[in-house]
Formats: C-alpha cells, structure tokens, sequence
C-alpha cells in the first residue's frame, strides 16, 4: 500500500482525483493548500515532507517556477533517501506551454496532466511511481515477494524504454488538447482484435476508426486521414504490408505513422525492409507490459 497526498484548490478537480484513486487500495491524506504557503518554500515543503508520502498530486503553480522548486526542497528533506512522485494537475481552463511542460517532466515530475485528465493515465502514473526505485519503504515489508517482483518488472521496463520519452509520450496521451488529430485506423479480420485495439486506444484517448479487410481500410484512410493506422500483418484479401505501400506510396496519404502487428518475432526484419514503407512493427500486445509498450510505441504517431 502506498501513502498519496492529495493537495488541489478546484473542489471539482479534487472529486474526479478522488474518484480515480477510489478502492481503497491505497491510503490517502489530504493537505489543503492552506496549509502551506509556496511564499515561504521550505516550509511548504517540510509540510508535506512531513506526511511521507510516495506520491504527491497537487495544483500546477507556474508562478516564478513554484512547483519546480516545491519539488526540488521536497526531495532535499526526504527521510532516508526517500524521494515522492510529483503529479502536478492544471486549474481548469489553464494550459501551460508545451516548453513550460518539458521543463517540469525533466526536473523530475512524474506526471503534469490537464484538469480533464483521464482517469486510465493518473492510475498508470501512480502505479509507475510507487514501483520506481526508492520509493517502497518498510511498512510494506509484509509484501515483500510482491513488492520485489513489481520493483524487478519497472527495473527492467526502465532498462528497455528511456525515461524522459515516456513522459512526454505519457503527457500528449493524457492531454487532449495536445495534438489535434487522435484519430488511429485499426485494419484486421479478426474482430475480436479488433475490439481488443480499440479498448486498449480508447482508454488512452484515441479515436479509433476500423476496418476489416485493406479495400476498407483504404476507403477509411482517404477519407478520415488518420494520424495513426496500425495494422494486421495476414490480412484476408492481401497483406499489412500491401496495405502499407497502397497507403505510403500509391496514395500519398500523409502524416501517416504505420505500425504493423504480428504474432511472429522472426518477421521483424522483413516487415522492417527499407523500401516497405513500415514505421513499426510490434508484437500483439497480451498483457499489461505489452500493452504500455504498444501504446509507448504507437503513440509516436503523434509526434509527426
């Protein structure tokens, strides 16, 4: 069980965080903003240093870069190495710079959602941050196969991915304002794939388009100009990669990131071939750790 400290001024905003982190899974203490003043930092931080938290979700405050240096002092005081996880959520109707927002993720924030964040995306920042380095501490002790297991599986997933791009990936995933086009093609004749894509995509928010056969997918993507198709390597009536070169080099149809999925790992380098048009080939995700990688992965689309 991790200890969360909930700290945010929008009682609204404070419901849907509430609500979010509702099952009882994790102990939850609240500290108003009136407790603490970020005109005087060090006591601000000491005051939530004081509650030992492993996560700390409060309000973004911009002025004179106060979160960053809250954040920082925190990290100063901690007790026995142990350094919190910082979720900053914006005022509704605030949206801070995309620089701004870089800036804060590379000074160590775990997170920094919108007000209208998805509730799927602060779950997963939580999960993230209590299984990083550092951030168990001895009252968890009772679960310790557990605790060491999930510390060895977010060792291994650091190892695998960079940090830093997960958060950027993270935070254009969970702000909706932050690309203009969501829209993902999904091309497979399987439809319990199918449906299996779209509630993996939709928990991120993406819009998700389907077809199930190239001839489709192809009427789809020329009239919705999707930022993102990913598709079936087998296809009835052709192949993912047929598809591709129809959609990259017959058609012309840009931006366009393609992803193919395959259930075969030794398919990876012919699907790569320079000339095929692919941007990347996946394996289907089956569980929770090949569902982050295919969102991480997919996700790259929005960056064109």
């Amino acid at each position: 069980m991790a200890r969360i400290l909930l700290s945010l001024t929008d009682n609204t905003l404070a419901e849907r965080v509430a609500k979010a982190l509702d099952g009882g899974r994790h102990e939850q203490v609240t500290l108003t903003p009136e407790e603490f003043r970020l005109e005087d930092i060090p006591e601000a931080a000491k005051a939530l240093a004081d509650t030992l938290p492993d996560v700390v979700i409060m309000d973004y405050h911009p002025e004179d870069a106060a979160s960053v240096k809250l954040m920082q002092t925190v990290s100063d005081l901690a007790i026995l190495d142990h350094h919190p996880a910082f979720i900053f959520i914006e005022a509704p109707g605030q949206e801070a710079a995309r620089e701004e927002v870089l800036m804060v993720l590379n000074e160590g924030a775990q997170a920094f959602l919108p007000a209208d964040f998805q509730p799927a995306a602060l779950s997963n920042y939580i999960e993230r941050a209590i299984m990083g380095p550092g951030r168990l501490r001895a009252r968890d002790s009772h679960n310790t196969d557990e605790a060491i297991h999930r510390l060895e599986e977010a060792l291994g997933q650091a190892r695998a991915r960079s940090l830093g791009f997960q958060k950027v990936i993270g935070h254009l995933l969970a702000t909706p304002t932050a690309a203009q086009n969501r829209k993902v093609l999904v091309v497979s004749d399987s439809s319990y794939q199918r449906e299996m894509l779209r509630k993996i995509l939709e928990d991120y928010n993406f819009q998700v388009l389907t077809a199930s056969a190239p001839p489709d997918g192809l009427n789809v993507a020329l009239s919705e100009n999707p930022r993102i198709i990913v598709s079936d390597l087998e296809l009835e009536g052709g192949s993912g990669l047929e598809f591709c070169q129809s959609v990259k080099f017959t058609h012309k149809i840009t931006p366009c990131h393609f992803v193919i999925c395959t259930a075969n790992q030794t398919r990876f380098a012919k699907v790569m071939t320079p000339g095929n048009g692919v941007d990347d080939c996946l394996l289907k995700p089956s569980g929770t750790h090949d569902t982050q990688e295919f969102i991480a992965r997919v996700a790259m689309g929005l960056l064109l």
